[in-house]
């Protein structure tokens, strides 16, 4: 099997390219399903308070005074509810933005004619010290939006309908700015906090996205720097490769169906793809029944850094206890047992990024390391054993004691090269 690093995204940085559309549809449908929780919890929360409102205009009525606080207040009530349902039903584009304005006008309307229907022919003092209380409220829900446009005009709206509301009933006075200045205040709060969710959202989107197609290491690099990590280039590193491939599936698969196949594939991924997280290893790609895994990315700079030996010798272990444990399954289930090979080899791999920037671009580790750790993985049939691992990942170890075997040939090399096994 000839190992290559291949894990695929397509697209690249600039906005215009297919990657950039996916990502930007990620995120609107993030957007969009936050926007409907959250007016549906905004409606309930209207619910709430026009409730209050309205429990509050029953005393004056009680008292003997206008009904027709409580009578609108009771109608509101019934819209609210209206509203409610109707989020739960379906969510019209524009909703949130017309439920506010129209809270807002309403409050406006309200407090303007209240005073005609009352006994005094003014509005009530209470309703009036409630009123940026209510309008203070009501563009708090902005802060469940992501429409910084729409949080400072409603505001502003709000803003001038306080005013307009204030001078036609009490006249203008200077403290009435304090009330316009923190209704505008809030407005641009609700501005900054939705751009702040919303490039949240953005991270996540494009975080969930990228893991789909990428290994670890190239999703901290686009997340570090976006345009850089999905650039073209790659830099020298020095690694630990782990090859591996499935033994006798091919002609074992030819007896199965497709989707038989698919099931068994993935049942013995998900146990390799355990054994390469627990050990923080970068799982660059399955490749049919065969894989290859990186240690070794975040060590670089130490300066007794094993580049990764250690871990992928600890991988090849855990990953054969894992194969047996499945193989236990698989005999229950009266299935056969399944066999693999690996070879494990350190040395230098350019990592970066190859293809053509806006049509398809692959994060790649090439280099002889790459072909070394493949062609010792083939060989592990030659030599009988699971694991084959090369004198240069030996020489980082500290710890374990290998199995040396005799120098096996390995394509592409001049001279034989000494090879180890587990004890």
């Amino acid at each position: 099997m000839k190992m290559t690093s291949r894990a695929h995204w397509e697209g690249s940085a600039p906005p215009t390219d297919s990657g950039a559309d996916t990502t930007a549809q990620e995120i609107e449908q993030t957007l969009a399903q936050s926007r409907v929780s959250a007016e549906q919890r905004i409606a309930l929360y209207r619910v709430w308070v026009v409730s209050a409102v309205g429990l509050l205009s029953l005393w004056p009525f009680l008292s003997g005074g206008s009904a027709f606080s409580f009578i609108v207040s009771s109608v509101y009530v019934v819209y609210s509810l209206g509203v409610l349902a109707w989020t739960r039903r379906r969510m019209p584009r524009r909703l949130g933005e017309v439920t506010l304005l129209v809270d807002l006008v309403s409050m406006a309307i309200f407090y303007m004619v209240l005073g005609r229907f009352d006994v005094s022919g003014e509005s009530p003092r209470w309703t009036l010290n409630i009123l940026p209380s209510l309008m203070m409220a009501t563009l708090l829900s902005n802060f469940l939006r992501y429409s910084g446009r729409f949080a400072i005009a409603s505001s502003g709206v709000a803003a001038v309908l306080f005013l307009t509301v204030m001078i036609a009933q009490r006249n203008f006075h200077p403290g009435q700015l304090s009330t316009v200045a923190i209704l505008l205040l809030s407005g641009f709060i609700a501005a900054s906090s939705g751009a702040r969710a919303r490039q949240n959202l953005d991270t996540f989107a494009r975080l969930r996205l990228l893991r789909r197609y990428l290994p670890k290491v190239a999703v901290e690099r686009v997340l570090e720097d976006p345009r850089a990590g999905m650039a073209l280039g790659g830099r020298s590193v020095t690694v630990t490769l782990l090859a591996t491939d499935l033994r006798g599936f091919t002609s074992m698969s030819e007896k199965l169906s497709p989707e038989e196949v698919v099931r068994q594939l993935n049942a013995y991924h998900a146990t390799l793809l355990e054994q390469v997280e627990r050990h923080g290893g970068t799982l660059d790609k399955f490749i049919g029944d065969g894989a290859l895994v990186v240690f070794g990315f975040g060590a670089q700079d130490t300066p007794d850094a094993d580049h990764g030996a250690a871990a992928a010798l600890a991988c090849a272990r855990d990953m054969l206890e894992g194969l047996e444990r499945l193989n236990g399954e698989r005999a229950q289930a009266g299935l056969p047992p399944l066999r693999m090979g690996m070879g494990v080899h350190t040395g230098p791999v350019v990592a970066g990024n190859i293809g053509v920037p806006g049509v398809r671009l692959e994060f790649t580790v090439i280099g002889d390391a790459v072909n070394t750790a493949a062609r010792l993985e083939g060989l592990t049939k030659e030599a009988g054993v699971p694991v084959l691992i090369s004198a240069e990942t030996v020489a980082r170890l500290l710890g374990p004691v290998l199995r040396e075997l005799p120098a096996m040939r390995v394509r592409g090399k001049d001279e034989a090269v000494r090879v180890f096994t587990l004890p």
